[in-house]
């Protein structure tokens, strides 16, 4: 891999995570308790659908493109082994589950925008109970991409050693169903940790691949 497509990975990661910022001001899905609170909470449908609903593509988009310049780099100091796998599936993982929560989330404001005021208000608190669960079972894959992304750098120190000392954010979205903010910013904050180590790392040479043992 070039040190362009490894810069471009990097700057995907730091991106990914400014993508979310406009989400994470317009609240938490947490917050509703009630109807009316849930009504409110979808205060601007209109702004709802671009901050939760067309930025995090974005974020998806360049996390996807983060994840699979991560990989790449983790595979060719480490092999294929089983914690490079891990990482891989853990993404892919909260990526899918990510996106759904946000289909789920902006699906009721997206139905206001199109239709009007035909849509039931009732929708909207199974609507955004899905996207919670969504977003919980989402960070198990962060956790399992941080702590395994972690394992091989400090095993083969293919960036720099910081990065396997960041992995004690690997622990803080497992806290998601109690903390949801704080564990979601957690991620967030890796993936910029991450998107920087890419950008300031050197390319590893091509006779140096898998000069650490493959196994976990």
């Amino acid at each position: 891999m070039t040190s362009t497509e490894t810069k471009i990975g990097g700057a995907c990661g730091v991106l990914a995570a400014l993508a979310m910022i406009p989400a994470y001001l317009v609240g938490t899905p947490d917050e509703p308790r009630t109807p009316e609170e849930a009504a409110g909470y979808y205060d601007s449908a209109s702004w709802f659908v671009t901050a939760n609903g067309s930025l995090p593509m974005l974020h998806v988009l360049l996390g996807l493109v983060f994840l699979a310049v991560l990989v790449h780099v983790l595979r060719r100091a480490a092999g294929p082994s089983a914690a490079v796998y891990l990482a891989l599936a853990g993404g892919v993982f909260f990526f899918a589950l990510t996106a759904a929560g946000f289909a789920a989330e902006v699906a009721y404001p997206a139905a206001v925008v199109r239709f009007g005021g035909v849509v039931l208000p009732v929708l909207s608190q199974p609507l955004l109970a899905l996207a919670v669960w969504s977003y919980h079972y989402a960070q198990l894959g962060a956790t399992a991409m941080i702590l395994a992304t972690s394992l091989v750098v400090w095993r083969t120190r293919v960036l720099p050693s910081w990065v396997a000392v960041a992995g004690v954010l690997g622990v803080l979205p497992l806290l998601h169903l109690w903390l949801p903010i704080v564990a979601a910013l957690s991620s967030l904050l890796w993936f910029a940790v991450l998107g920087v180590a890419l950008l300031v790392a050197p390319t590893v040479p091509a006779e140096d691949r898998y000069a650490a043992p493959a196994t976990v």
